[in-house]
This record gives C-alpha cells, structure tokens and sequence, in this order.
C-alpha cells in the first residue's frame, strides 16, 4: 500500500482501489476537494516503477501519464517507502520534479514500520542521499494508520503561498546589501572579484531571479547557490526550487549599458 492508501487517508473515506500489488493505478484518478476554504485538486497517478527503463506494457503506459501529470501540477507529493532504502529510480524522479521546477514533499510514508523513530537520522539520510532536494520538507506518515496524514494538506497550502511569492526591488536591494557585506561575491574565472549590479525577482509561481554582473566578470556558482540559501532563510520559499539567473551588462562604447 502506497499512494492510493494515502490518497484514502487524507479524504477519509475509499477514493480510490488500494491493492498490496504494486502498480494497480493505470490511469490518474482526479479528485477536487476544499481545505481551508481553499479549493485542491488532488491527482493519484501511477507508480514509477524501480525497474525504471524495464518496465513495459501497461505499466509503462500508467508512467507515462504520470510524467505528463506532473508537468501540469504545481505541487508533487513524493510518496516513498521510509521502510525502505532509497534506490537510483527515487533519485532520477526527483531529479525531474527539481528540473520541471515543481514544488513538493517528501511523503515518508510507512512510518509506523520503523521501530526506532528516530526523524533527524532519517532526515539526514534522505538528505544525504538527495542532496539536491533539501528545500523540500518530509513530512513522517502512516496511511495505514493515518498518523500525521492531515498535515500533508496544511503543508502543502504553506508551499503554494510561497511558490507564489513576489519580492520588490527594494526588499531585495536591501537583502543584497546585507548579504554581501557578509560575504563578497566570489569570481569563477578571471582575476577580479565581480560585483552584483542589479538583482530582481522576475518571475513568481515558480520564483525566478536574475543578478546582473559586469560584461568582463565572471560569478562563481557556489556564490549563487550561498544567495538562494539566505533567500530561503530570509523569505522562506519552502518546499519550492528556485531559478537565479546570471546575466553580464552589455559594454558599448566603453560604457555599461543594462
């Protein structure tokens, strides 16, 4: 029991078939609910199966609907198997769900299966294993039980607010005017140390931003990801990847010009 089961628990009442065999969903199942006075539209899609490239058939149908499911959501819940150790198949899907700049959770699912419940050890380990993914909260359930179940959707309105968060340009004047007094902006190559001309928040839903740099100066890519930690840390975007683009001011007759 996976998925279903715990599509099941958060409506509270049998939504959808749920079966020990793995991948019984073939088709995704939508169902519209209102939490909070907020409307949700919760989509059960088809494992993906830990044979990866193996898989056949139906089965290869269901996951290619749920590839298709998730380019349309804003929100993915990743249901895993705490019980379980995490495999390359879990690691390549989320590597798709940070690509297709989708926000999510990490769903521990079978937590009453683990004796010692120990959430920082295995908090660390699936970090540790997904190192690329630690914006994402995990969120320790059982489906079977309905232990912390309801959490899932108050996380989840938490996430969608600040998917949608829009910055102004002085808020982020001010940021980075803290932040680089913390620590210079570090040069990737080149001899000289680039300094940050402009940065603004250009898109929301998801978050995109862009820095500006002179056209001879090169930032290194460790700097980029130290400002999208103090955004986190500043502003939240919880549970949500962030885009930073780098880009170089035009030099035109010996003058910059944006």
């Amino acid at each position: 029991m996976g998925k279903s089961s715990l599509l099941n628990s958060i409506l509270g009442y049998q939504r959808v078939i749920v079966s020990s065999i793995p991948h019984t969903t073939r088709e995704p199942q939508h169902t519209e609910i209102v939490y909070n006075k907020t409307p949700i539209l919760l989509i059960d899609t088809a494992g993906i199966s830990k044979r990866g490239a193996k898989t056949a058939g139906l089965e290869k149908h269901g996951i290619a609907k749920s590839l298709v499911a998730l380019k349309k959501c804003d929100l993915a819940l990743l249901v895993i198997d705490i019980s379980q150790p995490i495999t390359h198949q879990d690691a390549k899907l989320v590597e798709e769900i940070v690509e297709a700049k989708k926000s999510f959770i990490f769903i521990a699912n079978k937590w009453d299966q683990i004796e010692t419940r120990d959430t920082k050890k295995y908090t660390d380990y699936l970090y540790g294993k997904l190192p690329f993914a630690q914006f994402a909260p995990i969120q320790f359930t059982s489906a079977s039980t309905g232990e912390k179940v309801k959490k899932i959707l108050d996380l989840a309105l938490l996430i969608g607010e600040q998917r949608k968060l829009q910055l102004s340009d002085s808020q982020l004047a001010h940021f980075l005017a803290r932040i680089v007094k913390v620590h210079r902006p570090s040069k990737g190559k080149g001899v000289r140390h680039p300094r940050i001309r402009d940065f603004k928040q250009t898109d929301a839903n998801p978050p995109v931003f862009e820095m500006k740099i002179g056209a001879k100066e090169d930032l290194h890519f460790s700097y980029v990801r130290f400002i999208e930690n103090r955004l986190r840390e500043t502003y939240g975007f919880l549970g949500t990847p962030l885009t930073i683009n780098v880009a170089k001011s035009k030099n035109v007759h010996g003058k910059h010009k944006d």
